[in-house]
């Protein structure tokens, strides 16, 4: 932006969710839920194909959504609400840079739990498998030795008839 002129550049949605990270869809309900909570459906300028377009200050206040929503103890639309409330937007590189800290230090505490959740499921996979693996070995032990057991029994009495053999005896 010139600051020696007094015109605003408007940037376009694939280039606002570029900037924040976002898809465009997310960016397009974001948008959609700033302007319902607002109470203002022009709080985004259009263009003449009625898209909407964005202002630096608009990025900073969805960086500051986004930045928000990922807080446990926020939904999207107490994000929304909280970062309309927040009169401090105007300096954008100023806020830009907080937004910026505030998501990196949130996502990396959320980051940290889900890592140590995942640790804690693969360690109870681990054990879960060397368990079923000591019940196979114990249970391939069993079988042998039941094989064994039958294997002898048909060598020691190859005499002997069967019961099915003496009910149903040919004549």
């Amino acid at each position: 932006m010139n600051k020696d002129s007094n015109f605003i550049e408007y940037i376009s949605p694939n280039v606002a969710a570029k900037k924040l990270g976002i898809a465009v869809t997310t960016l397009r309900k974001y948008s959609s839920l700033i302007e319902k909570t607002s109470g203002n459906k022009s709080y985004f300028n259009r263009d003449s194909n009625n898209s909407r377009l964005y202002t630096n200050s608009d990025v900073s206040v969805l960086k500051r959504v986004v930045a928000l929503k990922v807080r446990p103890d926020f939904s999207l639309e107490k994000s929304i609400k909280q970062a309309l409330s927040e009169n401090d937007v105007s300096d954008v590189s100023d806020t830009d840079t907080r937004f910026e800290s505030d998501t990196s230090n949130d996502m990396q505490s959320i980051q940290d739990d889900k890592i140590k959740k995942y640790e804690s499921l693969i360690n109870q996979l681990i054990e879960s498998n060397l368990k079923l693996s000591d019940q196979l070995e114990v249970a391939i032990v069993k079988l042998e030795n039941h094989d064994k057991k039958l294997l002898e029994l048909e060598q020691s009495s190859p005499d002997k008839v069967s019961i099915f053999n003496r009910i149903f005896k040919k004549k």
